[in-house]
């Protein structure tokens, strides 16, 4: 009993783990729930918000051209060098007739001083401050539209993943079927085959065509598997999960007016570059006005004592300052000349950008116009070729059809299928491709 208690307990150690390591979480999720997922967790959409929070903190460094600046510093010195000792006991206000004893003013021995100072430094006039910090603050409103641009693509991929999971649901229905129907054509075969009433040939063609559906079952299952390992990944799930896509598959209806669709200049990630073009011409501003003087207030206020954190003594100094820099070895200029040549590129990055976008979107337009087309005369070949499956399978129970037309006519009808489910993922991939170009949703 006792040795039995022990293989228990190893058992459980043991393999306890493992089974635990090989169970997947099950998640049912609608396309609507995907995407709310997607926004919250994707990885991609978290490293655009920190670059986010990176661009304004740079923004908020600039704040520093207006605020001031305070210093507070606590000083230790012993010295016997003769002006810094003398210097120390007028700070200290401990001078005395003696002290100006010529013997003591050479070789005045050791002196120690506590200094504690409160320092404030006021920025008063920086023009070319002044645009760097408009740079500073158009940057982060263009990486903060640029984040919004991305997370408009993690929900373009979502939505496009989501449809394919869909579709290879929807084709592993198809081919369970025709293997239901190839299993029932190799039975029946196999039967007419011990009656000599088909060839050898007969059913060797049902086995082959029995073979080929298993294969494509099992290809298609790894291609609905492949979609949900990517869909989880978007969503930012654990990579052990199992996700079932619970949206009905529907037909599409067919009521967008694609020719009226035009770019969408208000796009995130075109206000992004405008925003860009902006900071740069800012840039260029700055470089110009650092010709210009500027200048700074000051203050300070300290206390000298011989006594650590000693507050015996007390001094105070304000002043301001004009500093102008009127030759710095053509540097102020070349930063122009850069800043110049950065404007230019960026403007015609832009006017690059706008040109292929209009491309994509009248590109995207074809596409969808094409993908309707397709599901139109997908659904007809589709039907027609079930129509004649359904014939030929009622003229092969009278005899009057061979089984290699059978398997035929069943092989055609599962490719049309195929083509029509296709067609459909291809309506939806251009659709939400195009609804992301524009930016909205197409109704």
């Amino acid at each position: 009993m006792q040795k039995l208690s022990y293989r228990l307990i190893i058992f459980f150690v043991i393999f306890i783990p493992f089974y635990t390591l090989a169970q997947t979480d099950e998640i049912k999720i609608s396309l609507e729930e995907a995407v709310i997922r997607a926004e919250e967790n994707n990885r991609e959409i978290k490293k655009s918000k920190a670059r986010v929070n990176i661009a304004k903190a740079n923004y908020q460094q600039s704040h520093s051209l207006f605020l001031p600046g305070i210093n507070l510093s606590h000083t230790a010195v012993r010295t016997n060098d003769p002006l810094a000792s003398f210097g120390f006991k007028l700070k200290q206000e401990v001078v005395t007739t003696a002290d100006f004893n010529p013997v003591l003013l050479n070789d005045p021995g050791s002196m120690e001083n506590f200094q504690t100072q409160i320092k404030l430094e006021q920025p008063l006039l920086n023009f070319d401050g002044i645009y760097e910090r408009k740079a500073a603050k158009l940057d982060f409103q263009a990486i903060s539209l640029e984040s919004e641009r991305t997370t408009e693509y993690i929900k373009f991929e979502v939505k496009k993943v989501y449809k394919q999971l869909q579709v290879a649901q929807e084709a592993i229905l198809v081919f369970e079927k025709a293997k239901s129907t190839a299993d029932a054509y190799l039975k029946q075969s196999l039967d007419f085959f011990k009656e000599d009433l088909i060839k050898e040939a007969d059913v060797l063609a049902a086995k082959v065509r029995a073979l080929e559906i298993e294969n494509q079952l099992n290809q298609t299952r790894n291609q609905r598997k492949g979609a949900a390992d990517y869909l989880i990944f978007l969503l930012g799930l654990e990579s052990n999960s199992t996700i079932i896509a619970t949206d009905n598959f529907e037909i599409p209806a067919f009521g967008i007016k694609v020719s009226d669709q035009k770019i969408n200049n208000d796009r995130s990630d075109i206000l992004a570059y405008k925003k860009g073009v902006a900071a740069k011409e800012q840039m260029l501003k700055s470089a110009k006005n650092a010709f210009l003087p500027r200048v700074n207030a000051f203050g300070a206020y300290e206390w000298n004592d011989k006594e650590f954190l000693g507050t015996k003594a007390n001094n105070y100094m304000i002043g301001a300052s004009l500093s102008w820099d009127l030759f710095k070895g053509y540097k102020n200029i070349g930063k122009i000349k850069r800043a110049k040549a950065e404007l230019q590129l960026q403007k015609l990055d832009f006017d690059d950008y706008l040109e292929q976008n209009n491309l994509k979107v009248k590109e995207a337009k074809r596409s969808l116009v094409l993908s309707i087309q397709k599901i139109e005369t997908g659904k007809l070949a589709k039907d027609q070729s079930e129509e004649a499956l359904r014939i030929r399978s009622d003229r092969f129970e009278q005899g009057l059809e061979k089984m290699t037309d059978l398997i035929q006519s069943e092989s055609l009808s599962s490719i049309k299928n195929l083509e029509y489910l296709n067609s459909i993922l291809n309506y939806y991939t251009a659709k939400y491709y195009l609804e992301f170009l524009l930016e909205k949703e197409l109704h």
